[in-house]
């Protein structure tokens, strides 16, 4: 006998010039899934639109909302439904999407952060020691004791380009997830939209502050932690157990969703010195700029023939490079 399932899609609103199709899902008790779209796809479009009707409703202190998890083309709201009801809240969202007319009025607020990074540390290296020593001797994602050669074989280009992508962008949170503290960061200019496949299987210890990329997104680690990306270097803390620095004081975690980081490279020996004045002294001062995406400038970038014809090239690349690189 066939086994019948509850359809979780509880409403929808049909797609428009400015949106995809919005669905909302039944996620649970107290749990309301808003997704764009019937397909999967990264595009930023769908992160900024979630990041605005996100603001439009937590700005409504909602009695029974507890928390709002937006994603690159989902939010998960979690609430009591003692206290608000499914059926409210989805109407209320349904009025937020209503009021944004088009993808030309969308205004992000946008901290930028400015991050130091270390290419190749100690540390990172370490971690992929670890790996081979422990893990899998042969891993083909190690190449001269490390994950970088491997990042420019799967994208078919050299270590100087992959490290010159990494620096020329800034990297978009689309929200928060896998690890507290954790954020998915997508590149925002499409030319340096680096894809990689992770750790099989993953890696048993990675440093505090090790950055990697896995698939299309980097992530800083927060603590100590297993983990899967390929690594490429390690920046300064973004997460303080014990609030001690002042930047952490209201919050142990430093990023926010809708954050851009921009990194820049400096020495491993500065790298250090950093933590020690972040978790010992804390005396840092972290480089964090107010600011917005104007998403209609955004567009208008990266529609641009020039950059448009630079994405194009550089998936090509990517094609011959992933055709060539070893499987993992």
């Amino acid at each position: 006998m066939a086994q019948s399932f509850c359809n979780v899609v509880l409403d929808t609103l049909p797609a428009t010039g400015a949106r995809l199709e919005v669905l909302f899902r039944q996620a649970g008790d107290g749990f309301l899934q808003v997704e764009y779209g019937r397909e999967q796809r990264a595009n930023l479009q769908d992160s900024f639109r979630t990041q605005v009707i996100n603001d439009i409703i937590l700005s409504k202190n909602l009695l029974g909302l507890i928390e709002t998890v937006p994603g690159i083309r989902t939010n998960l709201f979690h609430f009591d439904p003692e206290e608000l009801s499914m059926l409210n809240l989805i109407d209320l969202i349904k009025e937020a999407e209503e009021s944004v007319k088009s993808i030309d009025d969308i205004v992000v607020e946008s901290r930028l952060i400015h991050l130091p990074i270390a290419f190749e540390d100690g540390e990172t290296k370490k971690a992929v020691e670890k790996y081979l020593k422990e893990v899998r001797p042969e891993a083909p994602n190690v190449i001269n004791g490390y994950n970088l050669e491997y990042i420019a074989m799967c994208n078919g280009v050299t270590v100087d380009q992959v490290k010159n992508m990494l620096l020329g962008t800034d990297w978009y949170n689309s929200g928060g997830g896998f690890w507290p503290g954790g954020a998915f960061f997508w590149p925002m200019d499409p030319r340096c939209a680096i894809v990689v496949p992770k750790y099989n299987p993953p890696r048993t210890w990675t440093p505090e502050g090790a950055v990697g990329i896995g698939g299309p997104c980097v992530f800083t680690y927060t603590t100590p932690t297993g983990g899967g990306y390929q690594l490429f270097g390690r920046t300064i803390p973004t997460f303080q157990f014990s609030q001690k620095h002042p930047l952490f004081k209201s919050s142990p975690f430093l990023y926010k969703s809708a954050d851009r980081i921009r990194f820049h490279e400096v020495t491993e020996a500065e790298i250090l010195h950093i933590y020690e004045h972040v978790h010992d002294k804390t005396d840092y001062q972290y480089q964090i700029e107010e600011g917005r995406i104007l998403v209609k400038d955004y567009l208008k970038f990266y529609n641009s023939e020039e950059v448009q014809r630079g994405a194009l090239e550089f998936q090509a690349k990517q094609r011959e490079g992933t055709r060539r690189a070893p499987r993992i």
